[in-house]
């Protein structure tokens, strides 16, 4: 099987490593990278929108151009907001397949009207796409039926969560009493309550670190004052988490999240991961056995305060959740068969 994957390619966790787990299963990658394609901070917001566009033309025209050279047996789009509907449809005249899949909440923006307008218009083209795609993979639960009202009624709609990589997300030798702080958020700041439950826990005394995008514009943060809050990636990242103690994280209200890429990473490196609740969360793991929850600051600081006095604790809850991870196939070579597995659904429809 030939597939073209159409995305970014900006971030190694999305297309790179799952292009590999698919190429172990024998499949052929033809990559397209629309990165190549954007230069500037907002170049590839600004294209995504719906107005005339040299450069939106182009991306389409050798878009073509590629995968009808290369005779694909499946179009791959991940998180694709500059493909236009002509393009698919030329693609379906082909008999190639075409599979769309986007993991921020392109539904929010229409349904959500806190969002601004222009959230809408982002992924107007991705929205549009949706009645030409034979197979259409979502994020969250949510998602299911509102991707219906945009899809044809023959298109396969199958939810399709995201994972961690064992190349990347592995065990870590650092032991409890060699890490560098108890509790540690890697994340971007939203206006939820994670700046609130943040500044409590250190106004508490916890020994907290934080990184990510967007803290350092707030003013009247004592926390946010001390110091730059600077953003981790790649090895930066998994050596920031495995020298805490306890792994923080939240899940973004903006985005409508009930669970996040860190909530299989972190348990895969064998770290504690302690968790905003949600009903999908208590799905995936035993409450306070595989990881820890909490719904608002009082519970997390106590939370926080249990795990400290209990060192035992932390490593056993570390060590099922670790184990949970892998028993739910939550790594990228499985979702690699399991989109194979959806693919092949197709043949008996």
């Amino acid at each position: 099987m030939k597939i073209a994957l159409v995305g970014s390619w900006a971030h190694d966790y999305c297309e790179k490593f799952f292009s590999k787990s698919l190429e172990k299963l024998n499949v052929e990658i033809v990559p397209f990278k629309l990165s190549d394609y954007f230069k500037g901070r907002f170049g590839h917001f600004i294209n995504a929108l719906p107005l005339p566009s040299p450069l939106l033309y182009r991306i389409n025209r050798e878009l073509m151009e590629s995968l009808l050279k290369e005779e694909v047996d499946v179009a791959f789009f991940w998180n694709c907001n500059h493909i236009l509907p002509s393009s698919l449809q030329r693609l379906r005249e082909k008999n190639i397949k075409i599979v769309t899949y986007n993991n921020d909440d392109p539904f929010g923006s229409v349904i959500d009207n806190k969002k601004p307008l222009i959230h809408f218009f982002q992924f107007f083209w991705y929205l549009s796409n949706l009645k030409l795609s034979d197979i259409n993979l979502v994020y969250r639960p949510q998602n299911i039926k509102e991707a219906q009202g945009y899809s044809s009624s023959n298109c396969i709609i199958r939810l399709f969560k995201p994972y961690f990589i064992p190349e990347l997300h592995k065990e870590t030798n650092v032991k409890l009493n060699k890490c560098l702080t108890d509790v540690v958020f890697i994340g971007h700041y939203e206006d939820d309550f994670r700046l609130d439950c943040i500044e409590y826990l250190c106004e508490n005394g916890i020994d907290l670190s934080l990184y990510g995008t967007g803290w350092n514009h707030l003013k009247g943060s004592k926390l946010i004052k001390k110091k730059k809050i600077v953003s981790v990636y790649g090895k930066k990242y998994e050596e920031t988490l495995a020298s805490s103690k306890i792994c923080l994280s939240f899940l973004s209200k903006m985005n409508r999240d009930v669970y996040t890429r860190r909530c299989f990473e972190i348990p895969a490196m064998k770290k504690l991961l302690l968790c905003e609740r949600s009903e999908e969360m208590l799905e995936m793991y035993v409450e306070d056995k595989e990881a820890v929850f909490f719904s608002d600051k009082l519970e997390l600081l106590g939370k926080v305060k249990w795990l400290l006095a209990n060192p035992i604790i932390i490593n056993d809850i570390a060590e099922a959740g670790f184990q949970r991870v892998y028993d739910n196939k939550g790594d990228v070579d499985s979702r690699a068969q399991q989109f194979l597995e959806i693919i092949r659904e197709l043949q008996y429809d």
